[in-house]
């Protein structure tokens, strides 16, 4: 199930769980409204990420919550008060959104524990 059709979505949340190496999104989706649906999930597990001091690949374990809505195309109005997604085709695909998750995180400032404490992670 990597691909939900948007009107399968319904007013009673709707499971799923993706895995991605050692890692899992697992949630839920509901409408809200009847272009606008939010995602409850989790992701849980661990990645493979490379110090931003040393570049050694650790293992990062994650317990990650992850809230937002997803827009059956172009949101037209203020959303700006949302953290929205906007899905194509009407078709959620859930595989595109773990990976992007996934990158979200991997794209913080991560220090390995051979480097914490270190004089080079103080100048960052």
């Amino acid at each position: 199930m990597t691909r939900i059709p948007f009107k399968h979505v319904n007013d009673n949340p709707l499971d799923f769980e993706v895995k991605r190496e050692n890692a899992v999104f697992s949630g839920n989706l509901a409408l809200k409204k009847r272009n606008l649906v939010q995602l409850n999930g989790t992701i849980t597990g661990s990645i493979s990420i490379p110090c931003d001091l040393c570049a050694e690949i650790v293992e990062k374990e994650l317990n990650e919550e992850v809230h937002f809505y997803l827009s059956d195309g172009i949101v037209h109005g203020n959303s700006d008060e949302l953290d929205l997604v906007e899905v194509e085709n009407s078709s959620i695909d859930m595989d595109e959104l773990f990976a992007s998750e996934l990158e979200l995180i991997k794209s913080d400032y991560f220090c390995c524990s051979s480097c914490e404490g270190s004089s080079l992670e103080r100048e960052f």
